[in-house]
């Protein structure tokens, strides 16, 4: 394996270990006496939450939080007294998100309670559903939430371009889906539910990653030129399952949202070399393309 990126490599492959290590925990201390998991299966969905967004918040930059709740989409004037783009809409929100990478720094917020809060779209950089345990009769249900949310979001800049979206992300820890099959299989099983849940939207919208700690990454790859963009959305995975992989779903979910936040569309900044993947690592199964309206 190539030694280019390799501390950034060994960095996150050892926070992977430990979030693996860290979320079993509750599970020893108050186990469930009939079932797997723990006996309070709300406080452990809080609690897995939670270390997610610590994980982003120590990762990610100052004007960003992650947080959980709800993106409210009021039918208002934007910008310089904007109103012809929303004059047809009316409010709008998303059902509750499990963790909203949000831009504090440059936009409000109208309602927040610790880590709670309920905020407009515009500042929203990356939308992710958390699972303890992620199994096939969710994953429908989760892609069409996401979707949801993600529509939401879709706004203009100052010079009348669409901006890029959130990023959007379905991170489980552990797989339950075909657990007991080929790797292939369950790459194709879960492809399946998002072509099914994939109808008439942009590229933006799409589904962006769904990964799990423990074993795999599938995510949509970025086209090469977004000005000759070909209303493809090509969806690869990685098996993550050996321990010098680990690092992949921890860098795969910051770098979408870093690749949303330092897009030119939303920043001058230029982004930063922070995540690293080995390059003689290729992905391990193509697994379709799905056409779309166009880009976003």
């Amino acid at each position: 394996m190539t030694t280019k990126g390799k501390r950034v490599r060994e960095l996150f492959n050892s926070e992977a270990e430990q979030l693996l290590s860290i979320y079993k925990n509750i599970e020893k201390l108050i186990p469930n006496e009939k079932t797997s998991g723990s006996a309070h299966h709300g406080e452990e969905g809080r609690y897995i939450e939670y270390l997610i967004r610590d994980f982003l918040n120590k990762h990610l930059p100052q004007q960003l939080e992650a947080f959980t709740g709800f993106i409210h989409r009021p039918a208002t004037k934007t910008g310089d007294g904007d109103r012809t783009r929303r004059r047809k809409e009316f409010d709008k929100h998303s059902a509750q998100i499990d963790i909203i990478v949000y831009d504090k720094a440059n936009y409000p917020i109208f309602e927040r309670f610790e880590e709670f809060v309920v905020v407009p779209p515009e500042g929203v950089i990356g939308i992710i559903s958390i699972k303890k345990a992620l199994r096939t009769s969710e994953l429908e249900k989760e892609i069409k939430s996401l979707i949801n949310a993600v529509s939401l979001c879709r706004h203009y800049d100052r010079n009348g371009k669409v901006v890029r979206g959130p990023s959007t992300t379905i991170f489980t820890f552990k797989n339950m889906i075909c657990p007991n099959s080929s790797f292939e299989k369950r790459m194709r099983t879960i492809y399946k539910k998002i072509e099914n849940s994939h109808k008439d939207i942009t590229f933006d919208q799409c589904i962006g990653q769904i990964i799990a700690l423990d074993s795999y990454s599938l995510f949509k790859r970025r086209p090469n030129d977004e000005e000759s963009f070909d209303k493809n959305a090509n969806y690869i995975a990685f098996n993550n399952s050996k321990n010098e992989y680990y690092h992949f779903p921890l860098q795969f979910l910051l770098t979408s949202i870093l690749s949303s936040f330092y897009h030119q569309t939303r920043t001058p900044i230029h982004r930063p070399g922070f995540t690293s993947f080995p390059t003689d690592k290729k992905h391990d199964i193509d697994l379709g393309i799905l056409k779309v309206t166009r880009l976003r």
